[in-house]
């Protein structure tokens, strides 16, 4: 299909606390990466994870990465 692959895993709606959500992304990316995702896309070159919640201080966090594959 046209456009980058989206929640390749599946998505979060009913799985798991919003949260604890970005380190399963990443894991997903880098499984995507190594060839190793269950619902695996063609040769990915590039792979984004972002992920929010939790508290640093008084304010929320949330971090974005990008991975490239060999």
């Amino acid at each position: 299909s046209d456009g980058p692959a989206l929640n390749t895993d599946g998505g979060g709606l009913s799985s798991n606390h919003p949260g604890m959500r970005g380190i399963f992304l990443l894991i997903e990316a880098a499984r995507q990466l190594r060839g190793q995702s269950y619902s695996q896309i063609n040769n990915p070159k590039l792979a984004v994870a972002h992920g929010n919640g939790g508290m640093l201080g008084s304010r929320h966090s949330g971090g974005t990465i990008i991975l490239a594959g060999d």
